[in-house]
């Protein structure tokens, strides 16, 4: 998939459990996988490009294995191939990657920015900020990887 979305959706199991990960990782980042699928906007059978949305149906936890797990994040291999075997068994599409920034902004740090996959495009990017706000609510941005550039996708929550 290289079309960006439009914007991105999250359901209100996925923010919940997002929601969970992130603060229970707390003082370290929380990292993982999101499934879920592409939605065609315009289905009307009009010759208009069709647009397309994220929806973020499934959060997967990947074991943090950095070496400084409060102000970086690495996938624990093993974890990782879990993860992916289990969205593969369940028949899940792999839409993007999370991690959290434990004491700031959901805004992509030098080190986000270096840890890009190489083979990335196409795919989001999401950074959730866990303990700002008193953490009564989550400060989520996704982004769009599109070669090594990152792009803001607008979220449209479902109802929580």
């Amino acid at each position: 998939m290289t079309t960006t979305p439009i914007y991105a959706q999250l359901t209100p199991e996925a923010y919940e459990l997002l929601a969970e990960l992130c603060a229970g990782a707390l003082p370290h980042e929380a990292c993982g996988v999101l499934s879920g699928a592409y939605v065609d906007v315009n289905e009307s059978g009009a010759s208009l490009p069709t647009a397309r949305f994220l929806r973020v149906t499934s959060v997967h936890a990947v074991r943090n294995a950095a070496l400084r797990p409060e102000k970086q994040f690495s996938f624990d291999p093993a974890d990782w191939i879990r993860a992916h075997y289990d969205m593969q068994k369940n028949r899940q599409t792999l839409v993007g990657f999370f991690h959290s920034h434990p004491a700031s902004l959901p805004v992509p740090s030098i080190a986000d920015q270096a840890g890009l996959p190489a083979d990335g495009s196409g795919i989001s990017y999401w950074i959730v900020s866990p303990q700002l706000d008193d953490g009564r609510r989550l400060l989520i941005q996704p982004y769009w990887l599109q070669g090594s550039r990152l792009s803001p996708l607008m979220l449209a929550q479902i109802s929580v």
